[in-house]
């Protein structure tokens, strides 16, 4: 019994070593990562996320209530003037319209993968908010309601502050 107490408490011991190190260097890389925000629509003060933080493309990107978490932080690639590439934290995806574009189209997490359907142009507006327009289209990123876990689509302008967005800057280490 006391070899076998020893034995777990040296594979305990070997674990925090080799572990404690690459958490410590994961956490420093995040709260280093340069151009991370929350993406936060100016209506309902709720964010841009991938639903139940998915790791799989397809999934569905959704409003939800703002937290500073990866699954909420985007890495904004800058391709040209204004225009990007958003590259979730916890994913390390991007996302896309879900189908042939048109108004009311949803948007999915998609690998990265220089498809101009992942490029995002994001138009300030004099009170500084931005309306996040796909590259090449007059689709606009808009909220489809209010509630948590609601789909984020494209739509045509509208002037709303259904399609206004704030940037939030974010570090996130969880």
């Amino acid at each position: 019994m006391k070899y076998l107490l020893y034995s777990i408490a040296f594979v305990v011991i070997a674990c925090i070593v080799i572990l404690i190190p690459r958490v410590y260097k994961d956490i420093v890389k995040k709260q280093n990562t340069k151009n991370t925000y929350a993406i936060q629509n100016v209506k309902t003060g709720k964010d841009i996320r991938v639903y139940n933080a998915g790791i799989d493309d397809g999934q569905k990107i959704i409003l939800y209530e703002h937290h500073n978490w990866e699954c909420m932080t985007w890495q904004f690639i800058q391709l040209e003037q204004d225009t990007y590439l958003l590259k979730n934290l916890y994913t390390q995806k991007t996302f896309q319209p879900s189908a042939a574009l048109g108004p009311g189209v949803a948007l999915w997490q998609q690998t990265l993968g220089g498809n101009p359907l992942q490029y995002w142009e994001f138009m300030k507006q004099p009170d500084e908010t931005y309306l996040i327009r796909l590259k090449g289209t007059e689709l606009f990123i808009t909220v489809s309601s209010d509630q948590n876990d609601s789909s984020i689509i494209l739509m045509p302008k509208q002037d709303s502050p259904e399609q206004q967005w704030k940037l939030i800057e974010q570090h996130p280490i969880i």
